[in-house]
Order: structure tokens, then sequence, then C-alpha cells
């Protein structure tokens, strides 16, 4: 535990030994003290996460505090481990993308010290065992990542974004601070051990505590409806600070629902059933409304609304497991959700890592004007393309991996004779399956219209591939992509510990079964890739002193190429969105000359979030109605706020000798 505190320490100081480093040695440091680092932390990660044992270090705070125990246990060194990676990445990454930044405009130091604060703060999350230690550290990740949103301060939509992000931040918190105060009455203590009790007695009060931290983590995640934060965050923040709020900040939530879990038993029926119905919508929604976006980021941070929804279905199957004591449905949910936190780290970082080398080389994340990027950036388009059909779910690769334990779970639950469970299964199958064909569509969408066909519009100047440094973090990620779509039964050896938290009894058995699965399935992918090499082998061979004459496809009698004929992303899109118009709404405007003849025409169409039109934005128009009420407070006038400041403490004076 002590390596592990210095390794926080470690990233604490990269950001602020930066503030004293002028020019371009702020970035080199920043960089090597975040692999220094990784030395601290990461053995002591493995080491427990491998063993299964934990390690735990007291430590003596004034009050309130009081003693506070930092743990480590298999499932905060899985968080631990991507957290970590995570940030020396994104770092990495980060290093290169600020070189393109005016220095004269942004404050470099107070980037790296923010994000050396945020690495530091997740890490410290996943550890805390002392409610109010915990929500001070849950804060400063909060705030740290709120100036990392805002970085690009001088535009106005980064301002609104980040403002936008830090109130919802503080209402997810609020609900927080109402379950910790709530537990701590009933229990006199803010360790989190003495909560279990409470949280794991069967009635209305451990249910209302556990919808409580539900929505204070589930904020942070970004399940429906708590999620419009995201698609206004991810677009404003540098692609590196996306990378690390969607591929690690945001699986702080999901590592707070499970320890609220382990912390509460057998959970109640009704709240399984809750939190797989309320996931499979988030991830139905989330995708959805990603298939209407034109940013890329945009479209990115709703995909990863989706995939908390996939991690939450897994978690939701795991609590029905447990509820209805069928083991194998419990491990493998636990198991899916796991495992599928650490695939959307891996590709959904290399995703947000190509957007912003897209967004740099051309100046644009709307991909109707882009097109053709594969001749500019042909290893920066494969590597997004695998990431893309990895997130797609798609075999060979780490998505389908963990998807696959969600189908397996499921189908397992039907050996538990029950209506209402039967009935929600077979739901939870077909949607989880319609995700994943609305994922293709999206994905399809973004790759093909944004690297495939000719060039849409001229940019400033001709894109070229980007640098090592920016491509390092994502080849690392393909990597440990395949690694973990080829050879499953590795990656759920290394977690299993996590999992097996979870089951509460020896599942020696399922585990056993589990892995004879995955072992034939990597046989079969194998086999898949044998085949396909071998007559690859054998077409070389045949056609290698060949001369193969290629011929123009017909063309309706076009001969010239225009990029005004292709697919825009709306016209690609547009057929499936009529299908869901109810919740995907869409507005579409033609800009025209007022002439008969018209010698051009411009047509637009825009989305709006099914849950901003329908909740946020009528709650807003009453929350201002409502203060609209006391603007005669704010007349702009010096003597009257130093009136209300005198009536103000009269007011505390009047109360303190009443009290006394």
């Amino acid at each position: 535990m002590d390596y592990f505190l210095i390794g926080v320490l470690v990233f604490i100081a990269a950001g602020f030994v930066v503030i004293f480093i002028k020019g371009n040695l702020k970035g080199i440091s920043f960089l090597l003290l975040t692999l220094t680092a990784q030395i601290f932390i990461l053995p002591t990660a493995f080491q427990v996460l491998i063993s299964g044992d934990s390690i735990e270090k007291i430590i003596q705070f004034s009050e309130p505090i009081g003693n506070a125990a930092f743990r480590i246990d298999p499932l905060s060194s899985l968080f631990i481990i991507i957290i970590s990676i995570g940030s020396l990445f994104s770092a990495i990454y980060s290093f290169e993308y600020l070189k393109h930044y005016d220095k004269r405009k942004y404050s470099f130091s107070s980037f790296y010290f923010f994000f050396g604060l945020l690495s530091a703060s997740m890490l410290l999350v996943t550890v805390v065992q002392n409610a109010i230690l915990f929500l001070i550290v849950w804060e400063l990740m909060s705030v740290s990542s709120f100036f990392l949103v805002s970085f690009e301060n001088e535009k106005e939509e980064v301002r609104k974004a980040g403002i936008y992000y830090l109130i919802s931040m503080q209402i997810g918190a609020s609900f927080l601070i109402a379950g910790f105060a709530w537990l701590s009455n009933l229990t006199g203590s803010f360790d989190f051990n003495s909560y279990k009790n409470i949280l794991s007695a069967q009635g209305t009060l451990s249910i209302i505590l556990f919808l409580l931290f539900f929505i204070g983590f589930g904020t942070k995640a970004g399940f429906i409806p708590f999620h419009t934060w995201l698609p206004r965050a991810h677009p404003a923040a540098p692609s590196g600070v996306s990378a690390i709020m969607s591929g690690v900040m945001i699986k702080t939530g999901i590592y707070g629902i499970l320890r609220i879990i382990l912390l509460s038993g057998i959970p109640e029926r009704g709240l399984s059933f809750f939190v797989f119905i309320i996931s499979l919508i988030t991830a139905l929604i989330g995708i959805l409304n990603a298939i209407s976006q034109k940013d890329i980021k945009k479209l990115l941070a709703y995909s990863s609304i989706e995939n908390i929804g996939i991690i939450g279905m897994g978690i939701g199957l795991g609590m029905i497991g447990l509820a209805y004591n069928i083991p194998l449905a419990a491990l493998l949910g636990f198991l899916g959700a796991l495992l599928h936190t650490v695939n959307h780290f891996l590709f959904k970082s290399i995703l947000f890592y190509g957007a912003g080398i897209v967004y740099q080389k051309t100046g644009t994340r709307n991909i109707e004007k882009l097109g053709g990027l594969i001749k500019f950036l042909p290893f920066t388009s494969m590597i997004f393309l695998l990431a893309a059909m990895a997130i797609s779910g798609l075999p060979l690769l780490n998505g389908f991996i963990s998807e696959f334990a969600l189908y397996l779970g499921m189908a397992n639950s039907f050996s538990f004779n029950n209506a209402a469970l039967n009935i929600l299964i077979v739901v939870g199958f077909s949607g989880l399956a319609l995700v994943g064909a609305m994922a293709l569509i999206g994905f399809t969408k973004l790759f093909g219209i944004t690297f495939l066909g000719n060039q849409r519009e001229e940019h400033d100047h001709q894109p070229s591939e980007a640098s090592s440094l920016f491509l390092i973090p994502m080849i690392f990620n393909l990597i440990f992509v395949f690694i973990i779509g080829l050879f499953p039964a590795s990656i759920i050896q290394i977690i299993s510990n996590a999992v097996g938290q979870f089951t509460q009894v020896n599942y020696s058995t399922e585990l056993n079964s589990v892995f004879v699965v995955y072992n034939s399935l990597t046989k079969g992918l194998l086999l898949f890739i044998g085949i396909f090499l071998f007559f690859f082998i054998i077409r070389y061979f045949l056609l290698r002193k060949k001369e193969i004459k290629t011929f123009k496809t017909w063309d309706c009698g076009y001969q010239l190429e225009s990029s005004k004929m292709q697919y825009t992303g709306s016209s690609y899109s547009l057929p499936f969105l009529d299908l869901v118009a109810a919740v995907v709404t869409q507005k579409t405007t033609v800009e025209t000359e007022k002439e008969i003849f018209p010698s051009e025409a411009k047509l637009k169409t825009s989305q709006h979030d099914f849950v901003e039109r329908i909740i946020i934005q009528p709650l807003l128009k009453y929350v201002r109605s409502f203060l609209n009420l006391f603007a005669w407070i704010q007349s702009g006038r010096m003597q009257q706020y130093i009136l209300y400041g005198l009536i103000f403490l009269v007011l505390i004076l009047i109360w303190i000798i009443g009290v006394r």
C-alpha cells in the first residue's frame, strides 16, 4: 500500500513540478513523472488482482474524518490498473496534442496540474474507505476534470459545456452526500464496512439508500436520464482529456455502484430488475442518439452512454443471478460487466485519440465536411477501423468477448422457472442484439463518411499521417484489443478474483465451464484465421504472375466523380432514424433564395436529445421562472447589498443567542 500511495503522490507532484518548469520541458517532465508513477502503482495492483488478497493501511486524520482506511482489493485493483495505464497513455497523447495550441493563449501549466490531480483523485476514489474522505477526493475528481474540459475557455460553447458539466456533477454529488450522511447518522461511523448491516437488510430503507447511491454514481457514469453532460463535455475537452474521461473517469461511477453492491450482499429482486431495465434503456437511447450525430466526438460520447448501458446490463444480470440463486448467471453477469469495462477503456480511447488526430489534421469534427482521409492517414484510418469494429462487437476483437458473456449469462437465466424473469431476459436478449445492430450502423457511418470516398471540402492544408507519439497509445491499446479478442481465457483468469468477490460462493465449477466455452471459442477463431490465411496465400501464388485488369464499375452514365454525389452522414442514417423519430427528434430546415428558380439551396438537419427535450428543458424553464421572482433582489445598488449583509449578520446573531 505504501508504494501505491507514493505513486499517487508522484502523480500530484507531476502537476506541481510543471508549474515551475519553462518551455517545452513541461510536457516531458510531466510524462516522465507519470511513467515513474506506474513503477509504484502497477506492481501492487497486479499483485492484488492476481493473488486475490487485500492490503490495507489506516491513516489517522483530524476530526471529523478520524481513522481512514485505504484498502486495495481485487475490484479496486482492476480499476487502479485502468486508471493508471489510461492516464499514462493520455499523457503521451496530450504531450503531442498540445503542441498544436498557441502557447501564448493557453496555460499548459494548469492543464498538466489538473491532469495530475485528476489521475491522483481517481486512484484514491478506488481505495478510500471513509465516507468524508471519499467525498473529498470525489469532488477533487469533478473539479479537476472541469478545468480540463474548460481548457479552451475563450470559446463560448466550451465555457457553457464546462459549467453544465460541473453543475451535473454537483447534482450527482448531492445524492452521494445524502446517502453517506444517512448511513453515517444510523451507524455513527464513516467507515464503509459499518454500512454493511443496513445496506444488506432487506427492506424499504436499503432500497432507498441503494437508489440514492445509484443516482449519484450513475450521474458520473452517464446512465439515462443523467447522461446529458457527456455529449456536451467530451466535444469541448481536448481529445486526450476526452479519452481519459470517457475511457476511464466515467468508470469510477461503475466502481461506486459495484462497491455498494458488495456492501449490500444479496440484492432485492426488484432492484435487480430496475438496474437491468434502466441499463438496457441507457444502451438503446445512447446508440440511437449516436447514429444521428454529425460531430465525431459527440457521436463517441453518446456511444460511451451506450456502452455504460451494456456494462450496467452485466451488473443487473449479476444482481439477478444473486437474487434468484443462479450462480452461473451471476458469474457471467459480473464477468461481462468487468470485461466490458476493460474493453471499453481500450477501444474508446483509440477512437477518441483518432478523433483528435482528424480534428488537428483537418480543423473540423463535422463528418459531413470530411471524406477520403484514408488516402492521407492510412495508418490512423486502419487503427480507427479496427477499434470501430471492436466497439461494434464483431468477432476476433474484444468487444465481442464481453457481450458474448452477457448472452451466455442471459441464456443460463432461463434455467430458473419464473415468468417475470424469463420475459425480462427475452427483452434483454433482443435489446442487446438491437444495440449491436445499431452500433454497426453508427460506426459504418462514422468510418465510411469520414475516411472513405472523396474529400468533401478543401482543408487549409493537406492532411498527413500522425506522428509516432499520437500513434503509440493507439497501437498499444489495439494490441490488447486483439489479445482479449483471440485469447479471452487469459484476461478472464486475471480478473477472476475481482469477479469472485460478487458471487459469494465457491464458483470454481462455474468458472471452469466458462473457461471451456471461451477456450473452444479461441480454437474456432484461430481456425477461422487459419482458413482465411490459407486461401489468401493460395490466391497470392495463383495471381502473382498474372496481370489483373481493372474496369470502371457501371455508374448509370456518370463519368465525372464528384463528392456531392456521395452519401452524407445524414442521408446514410435517415432511413433508420425515420423509424425511431419518436425518440430521436429531427428538425429539418431548408435555406433557399426567394426566387422562382433559385441558383442554390441548403438543407440542414439537427437532432435533439429525447431526455433534454422532455425533462431537462422544461425543468430549466420552471427553474428560471421561479428565480425570476427574486430578480428584484439584484438591483445593482451597493447600499442595498450592504443592507442585505447587515440583515444576515443580525439574523445569525439572534439565532446564536436563541440556541444558547
